[in-house]
């Protein structure tokens, strides 16, 4: 009865737990008492991870349970009382096995995995292959065609090529470096390829407001590691037969004298579309905003650590800093790790480039 109004007066304990299936089996129950580690990393321009440690006092998971690459795991978590009275589920997503690792004293095993299949080609198998007169959209749909994945294409600027050639790359290398050269981030997810700008991210409103006493820990800094202000892009046009030349510069680069520069110069090989020498300006202007973008995006960066929230954060959300000085302003969040035991949170976060003074 004394527990029972207790339970009145302050509620139930806040708390977690995870619901955990392994190639479709709910085995929750089983690794419970014996799991010492699950995390999820998420990151803007990757793949997802989970890494799960378990002890292995009987050897099973040597044995009998020994897991497979490319055995699938997924998972959810369940928070209890965390804000609010209630239970909120949070779907963590589904993973595939790539790595399976074990030590002692104590036994300990550790599976690592990630949020594509493995046994898809879109990882590992190198080709050889051609495009003409195409565009990064119609790259990523042929690939995405190609591989079974569904394709999210979330980008305003669709480069266009007159031909390329991928050689011996997997299909994800390939993807990774042309649209790293348009400023557009490659990611897979839950069997989606997806390619997006974080341009398009940035603009979102903040989905919160973080001030110090709401942070476990802070660090920031300003990196001066290849950051420019400017960017001088040219291209040699044999049908106009004429050097075509444009400078693209920023705003004026946080924690620098104004009169300092540094600029990037871009010696464009491949041919961008129109006939005129404006249309070809215009297309070229975009390439040296893009790369330039790309260079100084990280100029201002943080990592941050507190506890989760029930309404998560995803990589791509926006967050306002308060209280921090020269560093307050709007940040985008690039990469998330999260413990699933205890629910904290370790943020890696930049700095919106317009937001800057």
């Amino acid at each position: 009865m004394l527990n029972e109004d207790l339970k009145k007066v302050i509620g139930e304990a806040r708390k977690i737990k995870l619901e955990v299936f392994y190639e479709g089996k709910d085995i929750s129950d089983y690794i419970h008492k014996d799991l010492i580690n699950f995390s999820q990393s998420d990151s803007l321009n990757e793949f997802d991870t989970i890494e799960l440690s378990l002890e292995n006092r009987d050897r099973l998971w040597m044995n009998g349970w020994k897991p497979l690459k490319g055995e699938k795991i997924e998972a959810k978590a369940h928070l209890y009382n965390w804000e609010n009275e209630g239970i909120i589920s949070i779907k963590i997503g589904i993973f595939y096995i790539d790595n399976i690792s074990y030590s002692g004293p104590p036994d300990i095993v550790n599976i690592k995995a990630i949020s594509v299949d493995i046994t898809k080609d879109i990882m590992d198998s190198k080709k050889n292959r051609v495009w003409e007169r195409v565009t990064i959209k119609r790259i990523a749909q042929d690939i995405a065609k190609s591989c079974n994945l569904e394709l999210i294409f979330e980008s305003d600027f669709n480069r266009v090529y007159t031909r390329l050639e991928m050689k011996m790359e997997s299909y994800f290398n390939f993807l990774k470096r042309i649209t790293k050269e348009a400023g557009i981030n490659v990611k897979l997810y839950n069997d989606r390829l997806i390619l997006f700008e974080e341009e398009m991210y940035e603009k979102k409103k903040p989905v919160m407001t973080l001030s110090r006493e709401d942070l476990k820990s802070y660090s920031f800094e300003e990196d001066d590691t290849d950051t420019y202000a400017g960017c001088k892009i040219s291209f040699w046009d044999p049908y106009l037969e004429k050097k075509i030349e444009m400078t693209f510069m920023t705003k004026k680069r946080s924690g620098y004298k104004r009169e300092t520069q540094r600029i990037l110069f871009i010696n464009e090989e491949k041919c961008p579309p129109g006939e005129t020498d404006s249309q070809k300006r215009a297309y070229l202007s975009k390439i040296a905003a893009k790369a330039l973008k790309e260079k100084n995006k990280n100029s201002i960066k943080g990592n941050i650590s507190m506890m989760g929230k029930e309404k998560p954060l995803s990589v791509g959300d926006t967050l306002n800093i308060n209280e921090f000085g020269q560093f307050n302003g709007k940040y985008i969040i690039s990469e998330i790790t999260t413990d699933f035991l205890s629910y904290d949170l370790s943020i890696q976060i930049r700095k919106v480039l317009e937001e800057e003074k």
